[in-house]
């Protein structure tokens, strides 16, 4: 093939897409949850096809980029602040403890007699 035929293949490729059919689902199962591109003896024929104009969907793929980029803007000015705020220390607050530390058993303070191992729990 050629590359001038090759590059319309690639050209006309979209278009056929668009040309296609509305496509047909159906909804199998006892409570409608599975779901076939082939028929099933209990199932109900759904169409799938988008009832909107080009120009619907055309804004709602703006209005879907524009909140990904918002998203994106917002976990970046995220990240800058826990960074600043782990730079700071955090208003006075020192960083937490060693994972080792923070497991390492702590000895009880006791206080009066000593226990009775021979003794109940709830006597001690």
């Amino acid at each position: 093939m050629s590359r001038r035929g090759a590059l319309l293949l690639v050209a006309v490729t979209p278009l056929w897409a668009l040309a296609a059919p509305p496509q047909t689902v159906y909804r199998c199962g006892p409570d409608g949850r599975v779901y076939s591109q082939t028929p099933c003896a209990d199932g109900k024929a759904l169409t799938v096809d988008d009832p909107r104009s080009a120009e619907q969907q055309k804004a709602a793929r703006d209005v879907s980029a524009r909140d990904a980029e918002q998203a994106r803007q917002l976990a970046a000015e995220r990240r800058q602040r826990e960074e600043a705020a782990r730079k700071q220390g955090a208003a006075g607050i020192k960083p937490e403890a060693p994972a080792e530390a923070a497991s390492a058993p702590r000895k009880k303070k006791t206080k009066g007699p000593p226990i009775d191992p021979s003794m109940s729990p709830p006597m001690r």
